[in-house]
């Protein structure tokens, strides 16, 4: 991320894999909840990574103050949207909501006394000072506002109701700013991540035009508020972000994530169009890891290699899931720290 060179290419992934975290936990399958076996396998298997599910989940449904009941199994969750009867009513709770956050703000924000920046501080400590976790901050929220009500309603709401959404967007940016301005002077991280998922393998979900009015200028304020604090910004978003990439690099973002490349995401490409660009991931795991053979593999990770002039941390192109054999991981894996720095 300083553009300095490693002594291997690291790598960056997520791995709600039994086999790999198995394989790096000693052979001892880690068990549901067991955080700790999960991140020392997660650090010995890789240099870097962001917050995900470290171990499996105990499967159970839990009934959500509101009546949804969420189900949750060993690497994956599901919660309902919620469901307002009416465009009228979601303007109604959101303007409610947007008054009561308005009311509690000050201007000031103590991160040091925040308790998920707290828990990040404990896992930075089991990760270890020579791993390089990403700190996830606050941001504008576009993802967690249609994801809160599923894609479809979001869609009436954002045409039929653009002012609400856009006080959300703006309400959040400003406690962002202020929360990253609150970090306290002995934070240990150097980068941190931003996820809004943004597009489809066809293109970006909202209109590239609606995006560079509403959004982009609200990431390049959270992302100047980073820069001022002395941190890389890692910004993720699966699908085709072709469109809207020199918006990307434009708000300042220092790198991305996943490159999915089977959406048509093409890392020389992007490397020619964007030099200064660090890349996170890169290898395809829609088809490749999952089904392809280790020689396969490890030809795709020098390809990627070469094809960034070595400006990437190699990972898959979302995450190391159970479709992916330990055989395809540990060729990755091995292709990335074998190939030859100079």
């Amino acid at each position: 991320m300083a553009h300095q060179t490693p002594d291997h290419v690291p790598l960056f992934d997520l791995l709600p894999n039994d086999a790999v975290l198995r394989y790096f936990n000693g052979g001892v399958p880690v068990e549901a909840g067991d955080d700790a076996s999960g991140i020392s396998a997660i650090a010995a298997a890789t240099d870097s990574s962001r917050y995900s599910h470290f171990s499996p989940m105990r499967e159970r449904t839990e009934t959500l103050p509101d009546g949804r009941v969420g189900r949750y199994e060993r690497w994956t969750s599901w919660i309902p949207p919620k469901v307002f009867s009416s465009v009228e009513e979601y303007c109604l709770v959101k303007r409610r909501e947007l008054a009561e956050r308005s009311a509690q703000a000050n201007g000031r924000y103590n991160t040091a006394m925040d308790g998920g920046y707290l828990w990040f501080r404990d896992l930075h400590s089991l990760f270890g000072r020579d791993y390089y976790l990403l700190l996830s901050v606050p941001k504008p929220g576009l993802m967690s506002l249609y994801t809160e009500v599923g894609l479809e309603a979001f869609s009436y709401y954002l045409a039929d109701a653009e002012n609400i959404v856009d006080e959300q967007l703006e309400l959040n940016t400003e406690f962002a700013c202020q929360w990253i301005a609150g970090l306290p002077d002995d934070d240990p991280f150097e980068a941190v991540f931003i996820g809004e998922d943004m597009a489809f393998k066809s293109g970006p979900i909202f209109s590239p035009t609606w995006l560079a009015e509403h959004y982009f200028p609200r990431l390049k304020r959270v992302v100047g508020a980073l820069h001022a604090r002395r941190k890389k910004v890692v910004f993720h978003s699966d699908g085709n972000l072709n469109p809207v990439m020199d918006d990307l690099v434009a708000a300042g973002i220092d790198g991305l994530n996943p490159i999915e490349i089977q959406a048509g995401m093409d890392l020389a490409d992007l490397h020619k169009r964007y030099p200064a660009l660090i890349f996170f991931g890169g290898i395809d795991v829609s088809r490749l890891l999952p089904f392809g053979k280790p020689q396969e593999v490890k030809d795709a990770v020098v390809k990627a290699i070469e094809d960034a002039e070595g400006q990437i941390l190699v990972g898959s192109s979302t995450e190391v899931d159970n479709q992916v054999p330990l055989e395809n991981f540990l060729a990755m894996r091995s292709a990335a720290i074998e190939y030859p720095m100079s």
